[in-house]
């Protein structure tokens, strides 16, 4: 029987727990305010997205109808439903689907930011609980929640989430470009100099991390 590496709670990564035999994606752990983390049931799927080549038909079915650009982009919702209800049956039949958590995510964000009404009714850290309990090989969900710790100013905890995902894809040059940024916040320049050479082995990415190491005196051409 597979094992589940981490059985999440209250944002923290936490002892390991067995998977069930079955293809099934339970609502784990809590949200940050401590609350256990609950949502919608089942109904159709659990897909992992890392398998989206064997489930196409399926994939697509679901993004049609409740995934449009416009959905993505939070700027309006289908004739089915809300942009939160169509996010959330996306996220239910498909957990891991890494454009669809960073929508949830950016949903949220707005919410905070007061340009959009809350709250919703599954906050985004038990999407991504969720997820990473569904699929744990899966490098995405863990950047997306470091990605969204950081943005709520939680840096030691988001750092957590971004070292599974760089365990998990070392080479990756996008995570390790958001990771650097963040070791920088956390004034971890040694590290933060480690990961942006691996960063820039893609040759587009972005020069404002090297200018930032630079700044700090922690960088040379």
């Amino acid at each position: 029987m597979p094992i589940k590496p981490f059985l999440l709670l209250s944002g923290l990564l936490l002892t390991p727990v067995v998977a069930l035999s079955k293809p099934v994606a339970p609502w784990v752990g809590a949200t940050l305010n401590g609350d256990a983390c609950s949502g919608g049931g089942q109904g159709y799927g659990p897909f992992d997205y890392l398998e989206r080549g064997r489930f196409k038909n399926e994939l697509q079915l679901v993004e049609m109808a409740h995934f449009t650009s416009g959905i993505e982009n939070l700027s309006n919702g289908n004739e089915g439903g809300s942009i939160e209800g169509n996010l959330n049956y996306t996220l239910r039949a498909w957990p891991n689907h890494p454009r669809a958590l960073l929508s949830v995510i950016r949903l949220q964000l707005n919410i905070n930011k007061k340009l959009s009404k809350g709250p919703l009714e599954t906050p985004p850290e038990c999407y991504l609980q969720r997820a990473i309990y569904f699929s744990p090989d899966d490098t995405s969900s863990y950047s997306l929640y470091g990605y969204y710790l950081k943005q709520l100013g939680r840096l030691e905890d988001a750092a957590k989430y971004y070292e599974k995902a760089v365990k998990l894809s070392p080479k990756d040059a996008k995570i390790a470009y958001s990771f650097s940024l963040l070791l920088i916040d956390l004034k971890r320049y040694e590290e933060a100099v480690k990961y942006a050479k691996i960063a820039y082995s893609n040759p587009r990415a972005p020069q404002k991390l090297k200018q930032l190491l630079k700044s700090q005196g922690v960088w040379a051409d």
